[in-house]
């Protein structure tokens, strides 16, 4: 036999997701290129979920060399018990993902055979030579695997693409959009069409672990690489709207501009949203981007406190955050996003107000949207290898009592306008906060969605919006079944009028 069969899975414990898994796109393209068969099994597609009886028929019925599995820190307990299941199949268990990188010999002993360390394009493809009997195992770079005297071998370290143009374009045809929105229409989901255009950050803020797959060596596709695929999924597809997922899309600025230049040239009528950092803006780079249809960035800004920014290595100040506020609305830049992180172990409510403080100086004419949530300790980061054994929170994600399925689903009236500020309806169970920060957490929630739903709505709008969401949420909180009962007329008139499309980031262009 000359072609490898595989089976690319997400598997049924993971979390029902309107996004696809972009590593399952181009690991599929990969081997699709090369000749290979596969099949993919995104079993957390909302619009085609499959359960573990249905799964098991297909990969039966496919019969491939291996199993590639992608295990995220969510819900992984449930996983590990699927995995052990999956076993019983006597199919080799490959698995990849950022949580195998940071754990790789946890993996290990959950029914897993192999793991996959680092960027995946090329490990696949030696993996298909080593299942077709054409390589050794121990001559796959970049993996690590149990010995037969139950000792663990790491083989050596993968490097880094360098190229990045070399890989291929992301291939859709296995990951029909009906299966994630419910339509064919390409336009139903803004952000479903997403686009990595460089990898790796060598900034070394303490919670992030994506450099545990990607490294801290920024390596950037060429501006005509990046534009050759948009305008594949454009006419091949029908896509029209991208969402570039980065960590750092635009560090370089001759290189987005360059960008939108030929943006600008298309035959499509695109657009675009990316996240940025907020200090990398400039003048020159926003009226481009601008012009050519960027119509929403979003900044991973975390803090207005210049103690939490330092310690947190975000390296800017909250001064160079006002100054990238004045050029987004010199430019009169139309929407942007960011994130807010409070509760770190050094904080307290005196850092809350400064935050609230410095967010109600952001130019009036700037629509933004914001989110509120904790700090999740991942491994891999130094947050949680600094934190962990003081809290008492080492190995987390192995408790369903700290790793269950947080509510998904709310139906409840604050949420169709509060929905990001994740800290009103998850409870923390990290850093053991006293009654007096958590109240002053919910306090922030309150005033950072004041502010920008005042800027959202018209006045009388605001104030009915803002005064029926704190009704909603404390009759919420006593009980979901009267709140549902009481608010449901309120909700329906909100929906009939679509005031809740108007604070959804996602769909504002």
């Amino acid at each position: 036999m000359t072609n490898c069969k595989v089976i690319l899975l997400n598997p049924p414990t993971a979390v029902p997701s309107s996004e696809i898994l972009l590593n399952l796109v181009y690991l599929s393209s990969t081997l699709k290129k090369a000749g290979h068969d596969f099949l993919v099994l995104d079993a957390t597609a909302p619009f085609h979920l499959l359960n573990e009886e249905e799964l098991e028929q297909q990969i039966l019925q496919f019969s491939p060399h291996f199993i590639g599995v992608t295990i995220t820190i969510t819900y992984i307990p449930q996983t590990y018990e699927y995995l052990k299941c999956l076993k019983k199949l006597k199919i080799p268990i490959v698995a990849g993902s950022p949580h195998a990188n940071c754990c790789p010999e946890e993996v290990l002993q959950h029914s897993v055979d192999i793991v996959a360390i680092g960027e995946g394009e090329d490990t696949i493809l030696d993996l298909a030579k080593y299942f077709l009997g054409r390589k050794k195992i121990e001559d796959i770079a970049g993996i690590c695997f149990i010995k037969k005297d139950d000792s663990v071998c790491y083989t050596s370290k993968r490097p880094l693409i360098k190229n990045l143009d070399t890989i291929p374009f992301p291939d859709y045809d296995a990951f029909p959009i009906v299966y994630y929105t419910g339509s064919h229409n390409p336009f139903s989901n803004p952000i479903f069409w997403s686009v990595f255009s460089s990898r790796g950050c060598h900034y070394n803020c303490i919670f992030c672990s994506s450099h545990n797959v990607f490294g801290r060596t920024y390596r950037a596709r060429s501006p005509q690489n990046v534009f050759q695929e948009i305008e594949f999924l454009a006419e091949k597809y029908g896509a029209r709207i991208f969402a570039f997922q980065d960590d750092e899309a635009f560090i370089n600025k001759d290189r987005i501009i360059e960008f939108c230049g030929l943006v600008k040239k298309s035959q499509f009528a695109l657009k675009f949203s990316a996240q940025l950092r907020i200090d990398s803006l400039d003048e020159q780079m926003l009226s481009e981007m601008l012009s050519a249809c960027f119509c929403r960035l979003a900044f991973g800004i975390e803090s207005f406190n210049d103690e939490t920014l330092q310690k947190i290595n975000k390296i800017y100040t909250v001064s160079d955050i006002h100054e990238g506020f004045k050029i987004l609305e010199k430019i009169h830049f139309p929407a942007i996003y960011f994130n807010n992180i409070i509760g770190f172990p050094w904080e307290t409510p005196e850092h809350f107000k400064k935050n609230i403080q410095e967010m109600s100086i952001i130019p009036k004419s700037l629509i933004f949207f914001s989110s509120t949530a904790t700090p999740i300790p991942y491994p891999g980061t130094k947050l949680y290898d600094q934190y962990h054994k003081q809290y008492g929170f080492t190995e987390w994600w192995l408790d369903l009592k700290r790793n269950s399925p947080s509510p998904s689903k709310i139906n409840a009236f604050f949420m169709l306008f509060l929905s990001d500020q994740l800290c009103l309806y998850i409870d923390d169970v990290f850093w053991d906060y006293s009654p007096q920060m958590k109240r002053a957490i919910t306090d922030f929630c309150w005033k950072n969605s004041s502010i920008y739903l005042r800027r959202l709505f018209p006045f009388s709008e605001y104030l009915l919006i803002f005064i029926f969401s704190k009704i909603s949420h404390r009759i919420w909180k006593f009980s979901p079944q009267l709140e549902k009962i009481l608010l449901y007329p309120v909700a329906w008139v909100a929906k009939r009028l679509k005031l809740d499309k108007k604070t959804s980031f996602i769909y504002h262009t």
